[in-house]
């Protein structure tokens, strides 16, 4: 069993990892505001846990996340999500690809909108959209 303080370094290690680039900062800060003890917990345990594993790379784990949340149609957190991929090493066509394949499971109307979220995150990350390389 981890001890709070390992735990909670590692927390801290694989959110500025994933997260670092991303502006306004993620769920955790709203989650804060109505409960701290809560938000710290969860964020031990997605953060600190269940994101920290290596069972998969994080690259692999980042690329499903896009997948999903794409799928799923959420674009504030797909928009933390890609910056993490590209953070841990996921290239951008291989984001765009992911992004694509999904058309197969959630329709067109998620494959218009995910490239819109896709490259207001290069526009925050100060690199070139992909046409443009």
């Amino acid at each position: 069993m981890t001890d709070d303080a390992e735990l909670r370094e590692r927390t801290k290690r694989t959110a500025r990892r994933l997260f670092s680039t991303l502006k306004g900062g993620t769920g955790f800060e709203t989650w804060k505001r109505f409960d701290k003890g809560l938000a710290r917990k969860l964020s031990m345990f997605f953060t600190g846990t269940l994101y920290s594993r290596e069972v998969i790379s994080q690259r692999e784990r980042e690329l499903c996340a896009v997948a999903s949340l794409t799928v799923l149609h959420r674009p504030r957190e797909l928009r933390a999500h890609i910056h993490a991929a590209l953070n841990v090493g996921a290239t951008r066509q291989e984001v765009a690809e992911v992004i694509f394949q999904q058309v197969t499971y959630g329709g067109m109307p998620v494959v218009v909108d995910a490239p819109e979220v896709y490259a207001e995150v290069l526009a925050e990350r100060g690199e070139p959209f992909p046409e443009e390389t």
